[in-house]
Parts: structure tokens; sequence; C-alpha cells
């Protein structure tokens, strides 16, 4: 049995075509579903085999699958990207980089080095230790010591 031009068949199973889209409930992207329609259409073209049934049959049961696995695939995309509505975005508040007091203690460090500042920070907001601050920084005791020691000059100064 020979079949018809792929502008025929396009023709002739369009209806099929959305007829399996109403019947699955597809309600979002109907135009990428009737494009995997039409691919369903050309694949079945080309696999088709006259001696194992009709091809309406063939390639209904080909389409069928091909739309079940594309409701399956963008099930799962849908589960793994979460994209929340607007108003969830507009309903969040920034929140504030420091409380009011780090902010303060960062505006008196201005003058100060990083690292100094760093040991004010760690000094007095964190209550940390020469040592301890020495371990999170990686850097010898006498570093930490040389960071107070410029710290403590510079904000004498200051204040």
């Amino acid at each position: 049995m020979e079949l018809a031009s792929f502008e025929e068949l396009v023709e002739q199973y369009s209806p099929m075509i959305q007829h399996m889209i109403n019947k699955l409930s597809i309600y979002k992207n109907k135009g990428e579903f009737f494009q995997i329609g039409l691919i369903s259409i050309w694949e079945a073209t080309n696999t088709y085999q006259p001696e194992k049934g009709k091809y309406s049959s063939y390639l209904y049961r080909h389409m069928w699958g091909r739309f079940v696995d594309e409701l399956k695939k963008q099930t799962k995309d849908q589960e793994r990207h979460v994209h929340p509505e607007e108003e969830f975005w507009l309903m969040i508040e920034s929140p504030s980089l420091y409380t009011e007091e780090e902010y303060a203690i960062r505006q008196l460090c201005k003058p100060l080095t990083d690292c100094q500042t760093k040991w004010v920070i760690y000094t007095i907001i964190h209550q940390m230790t020469i040592r301890e601050i020495a371990e999170k920084e990686n850097v010898s005791l006498s570093a930490v010591k040389g960071w107070k020691k410029g710290a403590v000059e510079k904000l004498r100064m200051v204040l």
C-alpha cells in the first residue's frame, strides 16, 4: 500500500491531532503539541509496516505515546523548577545586611584597613579571641595582634 504525500497526510490527520489534544485535556502549549503531532505523522510514515495493520491505527498509537511522553517530561520539569508568582516577589522584604550595631561599628571602621576591620568585627560582634580569629583567617597570632594594634591606634585618633 502506498501512502499519500506528507501534505495530504497532514490534512487528513490534523483532526486526529486536535482530537488527541482535547482527549488528553491539553490546554497549555497547544501549538507545541500540534507540532509533536505533525512530527508523529512524519515518523509514522517512515516506520509504518503495512503487514502489521492499518496506518491510522499505527499513527494513533504512535502519536498517543509521543503526547504522553511529552506530558510526563513537562510534569517532571515543572516539579523540578518552581516559578513563584509575581506577588511572591513583591511581598519579600529585603533583609538588612547588618544589624544596627554592626552598621555603626562598620562606620567607625572606615579609616581602618580590611584586616583591622576584621579584627574589630570578630572581636566586638562575634566575641572571638585572637587565637580563634587567627584560625578562622588562617594567619598567625602575631598577624592578628598587629591588626589589633593598628586598629586600636587608629580608633583612638578617630574617637
